[in-house]
């Protein structure tokens, strides 16, 4: 995956581009700006499991296999969400037939220097699963829930293509990047029957796609050098 750039800020950003895109019907709410291709925000959380005889885990392996039992029958598993879920964007550079970004260069500073026009497009296929950290991906059990709806699965794919017309100032360089708005959620799970008759999950962390999120697109401009 490539690398995305770093944003740089707004006032620097609207002095180096010129955005031109079709009016929406509505304006979709901002979230929190994540660089998608540096995230690691599923597996950065302090994961454990406590059983009811007073053993406690932090591998991420024998936390696993303690949630596995809501696969089961014979035990009975609760999610319990710990705090407010976050709603966050997270951008991607837009590669063109999902390689490389096209990127558009205007390093040239000389007088005889001037706005490049182009308008640029790609797609981004993203895809994601739900994690108990160090890379351990969980399947989710029916009734757990974790906080999230019951129709996402293991292993999901939001694709998404998109093209505008973006304006670089000499000395610098742009690409286009798409955003995906996720819901992140830390859930606590309870266990109630099972290994040792029982065991508390705490600090699991998922995202899922927002239903019916807006599509996004925005220019990445940076300088040259």
């Amino acid at each position: 995956m490539n690398v995305t750039r770093v944003g740089i800020v707004a006032g620097a950003l609207t002095a180096a581009f010129a955005l031109a895109a079709p009016m929406a019907s509505a304006t979709p709410p901002e979230y929190k700006a994540v660089d998608g291709a540096k995230d690691n925000w599923v597996n950065e959380g302090q994961l454990s499991v406590e059983y009811n005889n007073g053993i406690k885990d932090t591998d991420p392996a024998r936390v696993k296999e303690a949630l596995d039992q809501c696969k089961g029958q014979s035990v009975s598993c609760k999610a319990t969400t710990v705090g407010s879920p976050e709603k966050v964007t997270k951008w991607f550079e837009a590669g063109e037939g999902g390689g490389n970004p096209k990127v558009v260069e205007n390093c040239r500073t000389d007088d005889g220097a001037k706005d490049v026009d182009h308008t640029v497009g790609g797609m981004h296929a993203f895809a994601w699963s739900w994690n108990i950290g160090a890379s351990v991906d969980i399947p989710l059990a029916k009734g757990v829930g974790i906080g999230i709806k019951g129709e996402y699965t293991e292993t999901n794919t939001d694709t998404k293509t998109e093209a505008t017309k973006i304006t670089v100032k000499p000395g610098y360089r742009g690409t286009l990047q798409l955003g995906h708005d996720m819901e992140r959620t830390t859930s606590d799970i309870t266990i109630q029957g099972g290994k040792f008759g029982g065991a508390k999950i705490t600090g699991v962390r998922t995202e899922a796609l927002l239903k019916d999120s807006a599509g996004r697109v925005r220019p990445d401009i940076v300088k040259c050098g």
